[in-house]
């Protein structure tokens, strides 16, 4: 099952369309590339990706809301477009400036 059939699944089919679900991803992994240093996202890093779109998906129309309370219920959002409860989850890669992107061949 690909990563986008796997999220589409996780969130019950929405009506949004493939590119927009497959942004999420992109970013997603981008996010996961970054403090990992690698070209593509590992695969023990695969369903942080899908976990992280979720959250990214689940945020949407509410970007950077700090609080809110409405009938009882209440949100707020961490500082960080990501929380850190799932960043906590990659283990992040030194690097240099002179650091090489590290090729994942799997």
């Amino acid at each position: 099952m690909t990563q986008l059939s796997l999220l589409k699944n996780l969130l019950g089919n929405p009506p949004e369309s493939d590119d927009v679900l497959q942004y999420y991803l992109d970013s997603a992994g981008s996010l996961i590339c970054d403090l990992r240093h690698t070209d593509i996202v590992e695969t023990k890093y695969q369903p942080v990706q899908i976990e992280i779109a979720i959250e990214m998906y689940s945020k949407r129309g509410a970007e950077g809301q700090v609080s809110h309370g409405e009938n009882g219920i209440s949100r707020s959002y961490e500082k960080a477009s990501v929380s850190p409860s799932l960043l906590e989850k990659i283990t992040p890669v030194f690097k240099t400036p002179y650091t090489a992107t590290k090729v994942v061949s799997e």
